[in-house]
């Protein structure tokens, strides 16, 4: 299983998820939540954006099921609102968010998109789904807050009852991403938005976000 790394590119702070699917496992919430603290640190003291990719197949491929089939009820609930905590901290990142979607982005992998400022997204390969409809599952007080905050109620409505994939022009034409390209562009576009906009990097964004997205982050964790 992979854990994510963070890499520095000039004011660029890059978290690679690995190359594996990418869930979002106990492991992976331990090491985002350490590598937001150095991440914040630096996007506090100066220019800055923050970059999320995959190195192959996945951007994210959700929750740890199998994990969670080992839990008690309880257990699984602390295991979910910590992932919905780490959603919660991109939402209000203190500097730019970009979200280069480079293959599958399902279920929690799919709110991580949705959790940043902008996404581009590979044009090639890879969906946008939440295939909970299909799993008999169903969404947390925050969780559902982000869907209805942050898309339009027609792609919600047909996201969730339908559990349909969005590849990466139809996910352009829904609002989970801003635009789709190609693999060998996507670092490049991710880029591009993140130097567009790292100098608003500090403490007063990251309020003004904080002040945005309070309805939602209020319920994160509370399901």
């Amino acid at each position: 299983m992979s854990i994510p790394s963070l890499s520095h590119d000039g004011e660029l702070l890059i978290i690679d998820f690995g190359d594996d699917d990418n869930r979002t496992s106990v492991a992976w919430v331990e090491a985002m939540n350490r590598l937001l603290d150095e991440a914040e640190a630096q996007a506090l003291s100066g220019p800055a954006a923050l970059i999320t990719t995959g190195s192959a197949k996945h951007y994210s491929n959700g929750l740890d099921v199998e994990h969670m089939a080992t839990l008690s009820g309880a257990q699984i609930k602390a295991y979910v609102d910590s992932v919905e905590g780490v959603l919660g901290r991109i939402l209000t990142f203190p500097a730019p968010t970009v979200a280069a979607v480079n293959g599958h982005a399902f279920g929690a992998g799919a709110f991580a998109v949705l959790a940043h400022d902008h996404a581009v997204m590979r044009a090639d390969r890879g969906f946008v789904c939440w295939p909970e409809v299909h799993l008999q599952m169903t969404f947390s007080p925050g969780l559902m807050a982000m869907i209805q905050g942050l898309l339009t109620a027609v792609t919600a409505r047909e996201a969730l009852t339908t559990g349909r994939r969005y590849g990466g022009p139809d996910a352009v034409l829904a609002g989970f991403v801003n635009e789709a390209v190609g693999l060998d562009h996507l670092r490049a576009a991710a880029s591009a938005y993140g130097h567009a906009h790292a100098a608003n990097a500090g403490a007063n964004l990251q309020k003004i976000k904080q002040q945005l997205h309070r309805s939602v982050v209020d319920l994160l964790g509370t399901g």
